[in-house]
């Protein structure tokens, strides 16, 4: 795996986050506000996907090895045994909040990084935050539910920077991982 096959698609998510949020910035409604919510999470979960393709291709740049169940879970699959004794392979469709942790969990692990999600602290309540907006304007009950609060939108505005961040330090991680295994990746 060459630098340019994880930093152009996640270079492309970030994008799209960004156009979002300058359609908001020149047209705010609320529109433009679910609009760039929906992004910037479609971003996160691309970039999570991303990530966990890189421990996949990249482990053995890394002196820890990843266990059955943790490779599993990084290609988003789980497994059962069907009636007739033959094996089943399944999606696995992981919560965001769960997902996020699970694959900084491996990147720190995998790759030397130190990289604190803040978990129980005010950056990771923000992000659940931002994660019920999301989730209520993407399935809304109500009317009024897709509706975004100046203040609710700020808190998207505040993870969607605090992301940016996570990244750039898993991004760091795995580059001087890397560099140390394969000089020339």
């Amino acid at each position: 795996m060459k630098l340019r096959d994880i930093i152009e698609p996640i270079t492309k998510l970030l994008d799209d986050a960004h156009a979002a949020e300058t359609h908001l910035e020149q047209n705010d409604s609320q529109f433009a506000r679910r609009a760039y919510v929906r992004s910037v999470f479609s971003s996160l979960e691309g970039i999570i996907w991303l990530l966990k393709q890189v421990c996949l291709t990249l482990q053995s740049a890394s002196s820890s090895r990843i266990d059955p169940a943790e490779f599993a879970l990084l290609q988003d699959q789980s497994y059962d045994l069907k009636n007739n004794g033959e094996t089943s392979v399944q999606t696995k469709f992981l919560r965001t909040s769960d997902n996020l942790r699970f694959t900084f969990r491996v990147v720190n692990r995998l790759f030397g990084g130190h990289i604190d999600l803040g978990v129980g602290a005010e950056p990771w309540d923000a992000f659940l935050g931002a994660l019920a907006i999301r989730h209520r304007i993407t399935h809304p009950k109500k009317v009024d539910e897709l509706t975004i609060a100046d203040q609710e939108l700020q808190v998207c505005r505040n993870v969607s920077s605090w992301f940016n961040e996570i990244i750039l330090a898993a991004i760091k991680s795995i580059l001087a991982a890397s560099e140390q295994a394969h000089p020339c990746v």
